[in-house]
């Protein structure tokens, strides 16, 4: 039985050409180190698309809640006007 596995495995390699073994090793090295740099490449890419994006997004927020009516809530939240944010920091606004 293990005589047979062995011969099918003798048979099966038996056709390979291993002359351009080396050849094929270095370009396979080549393609993997070139998709290592591209992935890295892409990452670092996404990375600043992302801070710009929470950027943006924190200043176009910023920008929205300061031409906000700070005044416009207290319908909807009655008694607003006795919250301790509300007494502490009224002044400053």
């Amino acid at each position: 039985m293990i005589d047979d596995d062995i011969r099918k495995l003798v048979e099966r390699d038996r056709g390979a050409d291993l002359g351009a073994l080396e050849a094929d090793i270095w370009r396979r090295e080549g393609l993997l180190r070139t998709r290592r740099r591209t992935t890295r490449r892409v990452a670092a890419w996404q990375g600043a698309v992302m801070a710009v994006a929470i950027a943006g997004s924190a200043s176009a927020g910023f920008a929205i809640a300061r031409q906000a009516d700070p005044h416009q809530a207290q319908l909807l939240v009655p008694g607003e006007q006795f919250a301790p944010s509300t007494l502490l920091f009224r002044a400053h606004r």
